[in-house]
């Protein structure tokens, strides 16, 4: 099956599909974008107070670290998610009104898929 085939089954410009499949993929996608720096965080936390109840100064370096690079991992999850997010929504074409021109791009497929984006008007 070549793309223009799953684009045509898909119909990503067309409500056919009801917004529930673009939906739910965009739901699923920004809970990923929260909930993964948040459990990252939580994560090293817990570890942090781990070695503070054991009181151990070797483990108490290594849970600091631990939890200094378990935050810069939540951060960079949570941007690079928003970044796709963002270059899609760029990639979509546009033309000087803001309407869409090519409602059947790959580009605007995957806005709507990733950013509930979808144009129901052909």
């Amino acid at each position: 099956m070549n793309l223009v085939n799953t684009l045509e089954l898909v119909k990503c410009g067309n409500m056919e599909i009801d917004h529930i499949i673009p939906g739910t993929i965009s739901m699923v996608v920004t809970i990923l974008k929260i909930a993964i720096p948040i459990i990252l965080i939580i994560f090293g936390m817990l570890d942090l107070s781990k070695a503070v109840m054991a009181n151990d100064e070797k483990e108490m370096k290594e849970a600091q670290k631990k939890l200094i690079h378990r935050i810069i991992y939540a951060v960079v999850v949570f941007f690079v998610i928003a970044l796709v997010q963002f270059v899609f929504s760029r990639l979509a074409s546009q033309d000087s009104d803001g309407t869409n021109i090519n409602k059947t791009s790959v580009s605007s497929c995957v806005n709507c898929f990733i950013n509930d984006k979808c144009d129901p008007a052909k």
